[in-house]
């Protein structure tokens, strides 16, 4: 079958035909040089049932190993296995159902030991009077596939109000987590917006967050997301986001990051049929995003042919949306490591990418803030507390000396 096919674009749109074909010729992009591999994952990804004809037409000559690679890659391996058992066995190399069959076992059992965790984490918090919104995690799993197998997740991510973050960080360290990250001078919850923990003997990762995101712009109060949240209840009664605070969340999430994890695209799939668009509109009015949103609507329309509601359409159209798009297809066709830090191939890339999801205000507040100094210059030049003022000063030269260490290893 010929790769465009795959990508054929038959959305019949209920507006008049002048607008329908500009969200049309908006939305489009170039996939001509995206791998039959990748193609052939998006394929399963895309269609509930898969046509075994087409399956065979489209694995005559795959690359099987850079197939697998992808799966695990863009953590899918548990919808991929549940959809290619269910076909005829001589349609997949056996060796290929193996793998992704030992992948779907793993993250099982990892899911489950992280839900636990989920559960006595929470539950010391609350227990200490410390109010909890689980961002993504096990929650997600449950509320967004209905199976907590069905999606990865490599940690717990849980928000806190920001005074909280000291008492939430001795809890966790009681039941034996460490910290990763240094907090040396007193600007580090202005410099960040989480700090992540490793358990000492069973390695669970935990990040506490007191802002849904870095950007150096007015964010939600934790007291706002509290009000508008979801509960869910089994043993115990978890919090998680609302379902306008969420889409916010995860399109800016998967934005910072390029999409470089298909998951991440799913995940707003599986999202948009709980959202109300009027209220989303509304959202997006007071607190801005849309460009994020956009960026991923398109990215949704021309991967994984996503029927976006009616109301959140135009966020389409926008230029920015559409230029974003293009940027994050380039991560999306390579298999790309962005975060932590990002592969040295594409960091310059990746660099221009953020700059350009940031608006005017953020551009300003975030370079304005690159001359504050960080607890990594503490770390690369020690000073009492009564010189740290002379970390202004020192940082040129303090960022330059940790470039060319970097470069050195």
């Amino acid at each position: 079958m010929n790769k465009c096919r795959l990508f054929r674009y038959d959305k019949i749109y209920l507006l008049d035909s002048g607008v329908g074909t500009l969200i049309l010729d908006a939305i489009k992009l170039d996939l001509s040089d995206v791998s039959k591999e990748l193609l052939f994952l998006i394929f399963i990804l895309r269609d509930d049932l898969l046509d075994e004809i087409i399956v065979k037409q489209n694995t005559s000559n795959l690359d099987w190993k850079l197939f697998v690679k992808l799966v695990v890659h863009h953590r899918v391996y548990p919808l991929v296995y549940l959809k290619l058992k269910g076909l005829e066995p001589s349609l997949i190399p056996a060796n290929v159902m193996e793998t992704l069959h030992h992948q779907y076992n793993n993250n099982t059992i990892k899911m489950l030991h992280l839900s636990r965790e989920m559960s006595h984490i929470c539950k010391a918090l609350t227990n200490s009077g410390i109010r909890t919104l689980l961002l993504k995690g096990p929650i997600l799993a449950i509320q967004l596939y209905g199976d907590l197998a069905h999606r990865t997740s490599k940690d717990l991510d849980i928000l806190v109000h920001a005074e909280d973050v000291e008492k939430a960080e001795e809890i966790l360290a009681q039941l034996g987590y460490e910290s990763k990250d240094e907090h040396i001078l007193d600007n580090w919850k202005k410099k960040s917006h989480h700090l992540s923990f490793e358990h000492k003997e069973h390695f669970a990762q935990v990040e506490i967050h007191w802002r849904l995101n870095p950007h150096f712009s007015e964010s939600f109060s934790f007291d706002q997301l509290w009000e508008r949240k979801n509960d869910v209840t089994s043993n115990q009664t978890f919090h998680y986001l609302g379902n306008e605070d969420l889409l916010y969340y995860l399109t800016d999430h998967g934005a910072r990051h390029g999409w470089f994890r298909l998951r991440w695209l799913i995940d707003i799939e599986r999202l948009l049929p709980k959202i109300s668009s009027g209220n989303m509109k509304i959202h997006f009015d007071q607190y801005g995003g849309q460009h994020n949103a956009g960026q991923a609507f398109i990215l949704l329309s021309n991967l994984l042919s996503t029927e976006i509601p009616h109301d959140l359409e135009l966020l389409t159209i926008s230029s920015k949306s559409h230029r974003l798009a293009e940027m994050a297809l380039y991560y999306i066709k390579r298999i790309v490591k962005l975060n932590p830090v990002p592969e040295k191939s594409v960091a310059r890339h990746y660099n221009r990418y953020l700059f350009s999801l940031m608006s005017g205000k953020q551009k300003i507040a975030y370079l304005l803030n690159r001359l504050h100094p960080s607890s990594r210059d503490a770390i690369l030049l020690p000073l009492p507390k009564s010189l740290h003022f002379l970390y202004f000063p020192l940082r040129p030269f303090l960022w330059f000396w940790r470039r060319m260490k970097q470069q050195s290893v």
